[in-house]
C-alpha cells in the first residue's frame, strides 16, 4: 500500500537577499528546484506540489516538464505562510501528512526523510521535525489534521507559531544531516551549498561528530582519540601536498573521525565500514575498513588509506606517540604467541614503510612535521 504522504516544495519567494533567483541556482547539472523534486521522488513520495509565485513564468515550463503538480500563490509577497495555505487548498483527499521543503534547501539526505517517515508510523505524533545539533530543520512532516486550522489562520508568526501550542503532538528527531539546516539565503550560503554538493558523499565534520554522538554512541575517549587522529592525518596531508601529493582532505578527515565508530565491537573496522556503507558513505567506509591492517602499495606516494593507517598508529589514546612506543607494549605482551606477534610485527612494518614514504616526499622527519603543525611532541 502506498504511504499517504505528500511533499510540498515552496518556491514562491523573492530571493531578495540572494540577489539571484534561488529555484534556478545550479548545484551540479540540476537546479535547486529540480534537485528538490528528484529528492522526494527518490524516496517514493508520489504526490508532489510546487508552490510558485515570484517569476512563476520562468518555473512553469520546468515543473510541467517534470510532471509535477503546481499552484501559483499570487500573495507571495505577504510571506511564506500564504504559500503554505495555497498548498493546503490543493492537497488531494486521502493525504494523511505532508512534508514541506523550501526550494533553497535541496540537499537534505534521503536517510533523513526515511527516518522521519519511520518515526511517523512508530510514534503516533502529528508534527515531526528533523533536528541537527538541537536546531530544527526541514522537511517537517505535518498531519493534515492541521489543514483546516492552517487555512483559517491569519498567519501571524507563520506555521511555527500556529503549531507551537500543540507541543504534545510534536516530535523532534536528531539526524546526522547538516543539509537539513542549510539554506541559500545569501551568496556565501550558496557557495557553501555548492561545496557540500561536491562532497555530498562525504559527511561534513559536524555530521561526523553527530554520527559519533547520536548514531554510534561513541564514548568520550573514542571521540577524543578520533579527533586527534584527524588532526594528525590533516597535518600529514598538509605536508605531503607541499611535496606534490594531492588528497581529498574532507574524505580523509571524515574517515579519521569515524575510523573507530564501532570500536566496542569485534572486528570493529569491518563493522564500522559496513555501517557507513549502508548510510551511503562508501568512500569513507573503504578507508575505515583498512585502518587496522594494511599492505602498503608499491607506489612511492602514500595512498589515503595509508595516511589514515599511519595517523592512527601515531596516536595512543589521545597522546601522540612514536611508532616504536606504540608497538612496544604489544610486542612484549605477545612475545610468547607467535601468530599474534607476527600480526603485530606486520602492522608495525606496514606503518614504518608508510612513514618512510612520507618522509622521503616531505624531506623531514614526521616528528618535525607534526610538531611544526601545532601538535604536541612525540613521546618515546
Amino acid at each position: 500500500m502506498t504511504e499517504p504522504f505528500a511533499a510540498i516544495i515552496l518556491s514562491a519567494g523573492l530571493s531578495s537577499r540572494m540577489g539571484a533567483f534561488k529555484p534556478l541556482l545550479r548545484l551540479g547539472e540540476k537546479t535547486a528546484l529540480e534537485r528538490s523534486v528528484a529528492f522526494f521522488r527518490r524516496v517514493g513520495i508520489e504526490y508532489l506540489q510546487v508552490v510558485l509565485g515570484h517569476q512563476a513564468e520562468l518555473l512553469v515550463p520546468i515543473v510541467e516538464k517534470l510532471g509535477v503538480a503546481y499552484t501559483v500563490n499570487h500573495r507571495y509577497q505577504e510571506g511564506m505562510f500564504t504559500s503554505v495555505q495555497c498548498a493546503m487548498r490543493q492537497l488531494p483527499e486521502g493525504i494523511k501528512a505532508f512534508f514541506m521543503l523550501p526550494v533553497d534547501m535541496p540537499l537534505v539526505r534521503e536517510q533523513t526523510l526515511q527516518t522521519i517517515r519511520q518515526a511517523w508510523h512508530a510514534s503516533g505524533k502529528g508534527i515531526l521535525h528533523p533536528v541537527f545539533w538541537g536546531k530544527r530543520g526541514h522537511p517537517p512532516l505535518v498531519s493534515t489534521s492541521y489543514r483546516q486550522m492552517i487555512l483559517e489562520s491569519s498567519g501571524d508568526g507563520g506555521l511555527k507559531a500556529l503549531l507551537l501550542p500543540f507541543s504534545d503532538d510534536i516530535l523532534e528527531i536528531e539526524v546526522p544531516d547538516e543539509h537539513c539546516v542549510l539554506d541559500m539565503d545569501r551568496p556565501q550560503d550558496y557557495a557553501y551549498m555548492q561545496h557540500r554538493w561536491e562532497h555530498y558523499a562525504i559527511p561534513s565534520y559536524r555530521e561526523c561528530e553527530h554520527l559519533l554522538a547520536y548514531h554510534f554512541s561513541a564514548s568520550g575517549s573514542v571521540v577524543e582519540h578520533s579527533r586527534q587522529v584527524a588532526r594528525v592525518a590533516i597535518t600529514l596531508v598538509d605536508a605531503l601536498e607541499r611535496g606534490g601529493v594531492c588528497f581529498d582532505r574532507e574524505l580523509l578527515q571524515a574517515a579519521a573521525l569515524l575510523h573507530d565508530c564501532c570500536r566496542d565491537q569485534d572486528n570493529h573496522a569491518m563493522v564500522g565500514a559496513n555501517a557507513l556503507c549502508q548510510m551511503g558513505f562508501g568512500e569513507v567506509a573503504a578507508l575505515v575498513e583498512s585502518h587496522m591492517d594494511i599492505v602498503p602499495s608499491p607506489s612511492c606516494e602514500p595512498l589515503p588509506q595509508e595516511v589514515l593507517f599511519l595517523a592512527d598508529k601515531l596516536v595512543a589514546g589521545q597522546q601522540l606517540v612514536s611508532l616504536e612506543q606504540r608497538f612496544a607494549p604489544a610486542l612484549g605482551r605477545f612475545a610468547g604467541e607467535p601468530s599474534v606477534l607476527a600480526a603485530v610485527q606486520r602492522r608495525m612494518a606496514a606503518a614504518t614503510c608508510i612513514r618512510t614514504k612520507c618522509e622521503s616526499l616531505i624531506h623531514r622527519s614526521l616528528d618535525e612535521v607534526l610538531v611544526s603543525g601545532g601538535l604536541k611532541p612525540l613521546e618515546g
